[in-house]
């Protein structure tokens, strides 16, 4: 693992390394920046591991807590994105790699709070809502307009004020919208709401050019962000394929007294008889055949 992780618990570092084996390039890169509290861009390619990249040193420090029985009831980290499915796959994603911790420091015999996650989208029941507001999540998943109505509201503007990391996911698709728009505004909100400067964590497609994109993420009042811009390597294989039988009877058109052989054979049997007057006629002046 070259050391990548040697910032991290013991606890992480031993689940990382039983379940995924080495850091990706993109989270080799992006943790250094993420650990300095510096906003950063991560541009690659899907199945490259920048959500993982973007979510494991918040996951690291809520672990920590989790472990030392100071973890509170409040929301350190905040992800955005534009759809609401993958906001509900996210929070899938994440559930898993928290239980297997939870797994891990119980076989360690390691006492470890709970970690929780919520998703908050127009499709959230009010009872979760409400659940919510009482007992807010360490990890808070949703989209730009709930993000605007969260904080509106005065009860949920409280348990915002202790986001330390937002992560805008597939951020290429607002950067240039309304929405895109929109969320800048809240995200201003929500920087002016919070006890200390949050980090932004921008997760990208491949995208040109990604400086604009970098730009959408901090707006004009922060300092450029740090861009990691994998691009997409693709790899290309050609194979030349040979036919086994030879192509002589294509290219001398046989096939054609063929099709006219069978085709005189059973024309009976395809049109009724009363357009036919002959099967010989109709073979010999078909422009069809």
């Amino acid at each position: 693992m070259d050391n990548y992780l040697h910032w991290a618990h013991p606890l992480v570092t031993e689940w990382f390394s039983t379940s995924l084996g080495s850091p990706s390039e993109p989270q080799q890169l992006a943790w250094p920046l993420i650990l300095e509290g510096r906003d950063t861009l991560i541009s690659a390619p899907t199945g490259s591991g920048k959500t993982l990249a973007a979510f494991l040193v918040g996951i690291d420090a809520l672990v920590r807590q989790a472990l030392s029985a100071t973890l509170n009831n409040e929301t350190a980290v905040l992800y955005v994105s534009p759809l609401k499915a993958v906001s509900n796959d996210i929070q899938k994603n994440l559930m898993k790699p928290l239980q297997e911790l939870k797994q891990l420091a119980q076989e360690h015999e390691l006492l470890m709070q709970d970690i929780h996650v919520a998703v908050r989208t127009g499709d959230t029941p009010m009872k979760e809502r409400q659940a919510m507001l009482k007992k807010p999540p360490h990890i808070l998943v949703t989209t730009p307009e709930s993000l605007y109505i969260l904080l509106t509201s005065e009860k949920s503007r409280l348990f915002l004020r202790s986001v330390k990391t937002i992560i805008v996911d597939e951020i290429h698709a607002l950067a240039s919208s309304k929405r895109g728009s929109h969320l800048s505004l809240s995200l201003e909100r929500l920087e002016a709401l919070t006890y200390q400067k949050p980090i932004r964590i921008g997760l990208s497609a491949t995208q040109r050019p990604i400086s604009i994109i970098g730009k959408f993420l901090t707006g004009n009042a922060r300092p450029k962000p740090e861009i990691i811009n994998i691009g997409h390597a693709k790899h290309l294989q050609l194979t030349i394929e040979v036919p086994k039988s030879e192509l002589t009877a294509v290219a001398s058109n046989n096939h054609s007294c063929y099709a006219r052989s069978i085709l005189s054979c059973h024309i009976f049997k395809l049109l009724p008889s009363n357009l036919v007057r002959s099967k010989n006629q109709f073979v010999l002046n078909s422009k069809v055949i």
